[in-house]
């Protein structure tokens, strides 16, 4: 078709290009609301497993144990039990958060009961307000923790909650239990957090182009639908062999006819 052609097609059709662009316009909202669905804003802390003494300060120290014991604390971090004590120093319901799993090593006996959005893997269908993320440092007694959430301040709120809730977790298994003798003061793991948390904005121009992208598509593919449905309907039906062969001879009848009338 000629774009003349096309333009004629298309206001001839008014009604179903109005509903076209209802379908795009419907489109492009639900994805903007998608988007707006997922977390804006992050924010980053560091918690360093130290000693009652600080390794840190002392050459006499070997740092290779704390190592080893932050990449269990990463594990044990992401627990429903330590989740609780961090949504209880940030304020918020331990539904609203979640951590990622699942966990390895020393820690398979924790690959239990957490937030039902880390057990089904689904977390946009669960609506996660906050997500949490604790990565070990290789070479270093250290867990960054990330955390992910409505707005940057929001995020870093529950960021700032993570050292005492961590802390209050690691204090209750020090003291003991009736199974299990107190750890001694000296021999106590001691939480530090290396500065306040570092927030900031997840850029949000991805929603924009998102909703453009999908209004976009649902546009061009109900017009040329459209389009083709009209072009076809013009064309109308195939011509049948067998009706063109019987003009043909009826052609060919009404010739001879007038020549022996002739």
């Amino acid at each position: 078709m000629e774009l003349a052609e096309i333009m004629r097609t298309l206001w001839s059709r008014k009604l179903a290009v109005l509903a076209i662009l209802g379908l795009a316009g419907g489109a492009a909202f639900g994805a903007g609301q998608l988007a707006h669905s997922t977390p804006r804003g992050t924010a980053t802390v560091q918690i360093l497993v130290d000693s009652p003494q600080s390794a840190l300060a002392d050459l006499l120290q070997n740092t290779v144990p704390l190592t080893t014991r932050a990449a269990l604390l990463a594990q044990v971090m992401s627990s429903q039990t330590v989740l609780e004590d961090v949504a209880a120093a940030s304020g918020v319901s331990v539904r609203q958060l979640t951590a990622q799993g699942p966990y390895g090593g020393a820690g398979q006996a924790l690959d239990v009961v957490t937030p039902a959005e880390a057990r089904s893997n689904q977390l946009l269908g669960e609506q996660a307000r906050y997500r949490l993320t604790f990565v070990a440092q290789p070479d270093e007694p250290v867990v960054t923790a990330s955390v992910q959430g409505p707005t940057a301040l929001a995020a870093g709120h529950v960021a700032e909650g993570i050292l005492p809730g961590v802390r209050r977790y690691v204090a209750s298994l020090q003291k003991g239990s009736s199974t299990q003798p107190a750890t001694k003061p000296a021999q106590r793991v001691t939480i530090r957090q290396l500065g306040p948390a570092q927030a900031g904005t997840v850029n949000s121009s991805s929603r924009l182009a998102l909703m453009a992208v999908a209004g976009l598509g649902v546009l061009l593919l109900g017009l040329l639908l459209l389009l083709g449905v009209e072009s076809l309907r013009r064309r109308g039906p195939a011509e049948d062999p067998l009706d063109r062969n019987l003009a043909d001879d009826l052609d060919r009848a009404r010739e001879e006819r007038s020549r022996s009338v002739a």
